[in-house]
């Protein structure tokens, strides 16, 4: 049977359980592509709107591809925040890093829309040997509007292990060419389960920023059970997931550690005890005050974005029973929401 997205009163439920818990006030709405989210009259900008008006604060993880339909009421509902995937400024990359179906005119008359309304725009990049000679064009950018550019090396997944040698570019060199000329001051951020940062604030306004390699204890449950972590470079609990499925879990490597989160609906005292008994010696109530919640609204992308001249997706959702463009197309029309 195929996923359908989070119904308006389930995102609603898990939000009042997660404030009855005492979770952090951070909610970001997220992959696959959560403008393509809808359920009855609802669009996504009433969903942000709910959790502002519930004392959330809002950020949306998006492609962009959409947001020139949706910029006006993002901002209106009261959206933070938008992160959003920029690898390249090269029309045909952009397209072909998106799995060819990315518009790179329409992208950025889109994240240029919810700028000038008024939401902040945190860029993401993955670096790719090769392909960085268009970072200065980026960077101007970044200054103009004081936003922030993250810059990610090729992650290190089952789905990626092909190709992540050919493509895998260390962040150092780039930033000693690129970056380091407009740096005005560099600081360095944690949080406290994830890793360190590197945060280079640009002469002209806005800044870059880096993760750096310094690995975190993996001997505590459950990381040191994990099949992954030798290559794992995230930290475990940088955000408390949920899914369409109604599955929460901490670590989007290891579905297993988890659980269906409707069974504790109206019972936080019951939700959280269910949590200590997922993740072990792992502090819940330190969890609970400083990662955000990450909602997974729908199980749909317009994008299957992948490395360059090669049919290997990057995203960790490819492989279940998530849908994409040619199965969804009938999503990507510009009707008003």
């Amino acid at each position: 049977m195929s996923l359908k997205p989070l119904s308006y009163a389930h995102i609603m439920a898990i939000a009042d359980a997660w404030r009855d818990m005492g979770g952090t006030s951070e909610v970001e709405i997220g992959a696959l592509e959560p403008l393509l989210w809808r359920d009855r009259q609802y669009r996504i900008h009433d969903v942000a709107s709910m959790l502002t008006e519930r004392g959330f604060k809002v950020s949306m993880t998006t492609n962009g591809q959409l947001l020139d339909i949706f910029a006006e009421n993002l901002s209106h509902a009261g959206l933070s925040l938008i992160r959003t995937s920029w690898h390249s400024t090269n029309p045909l990359m952009f397209r072909e890093i998106s799995g060819g179906y990315g518009d790179y005119s329409r992208f950025m008359r889109g994240i240029t829309l919810a700028l000038e309304s008024g939401i902040k725009v945190a860029f993401n990049r993955v670096l790719l040997k090769g392909h960085t000679d268009d970072i200065p064009e980026q960077l101007a950018f970044i200054e103009r509007y004081k936003s922030r550019l993250k810059l990610y090396t090729l992650m290190w997944t089952p789905q990626s292990a092909s190709t992540h040698e050919l493509f895998y570019q260390d962040w150092r060199s780039v930033v000693r060419a690129s970056v380091l000329p407009r740096t005005i001051e560099i600081t360095r951020v944690r949080k406290q389960l994830g890793r360190g940062r590197l945060r280079f604030h640009l002469v002209a306004g806005g800044s870059v920023e880096v993760k750096l390699g310094d690995r975190l204890d993996r001997s505590a449950h459950p990381c040191s059970s994990c099949s992954f972590k030798n290559e794992c470079e995230e930290g475990f609990g940088d955000y408390v997931r949920v899914d369409p499925r109604l599955h929460l879990y901490f670590c989007y490597m290891r579905r297993d550690i988890g659980f269906q989160v409707s069974e504790y609906f109206g019972r936080p005292e019951a939700l959280k005890q269910k949590m200590r008994e997922a993740i072990g010696n792992v502090d819940v109530d330190s969890l609970l005050a400083t990662a955000p919640l990450r909602l997974t609204v729908t199980p749909f992308c317009n994008f299957n974005c992948r490395t360059p001249s090669t049919q290997r997706g990057w995203c960790m959702e490819e492989p279940g029973e998530y849908a994409y463009p040619k199965i969804r197309a009938s999503l990507l029309k510009k009707d008003k929401p």
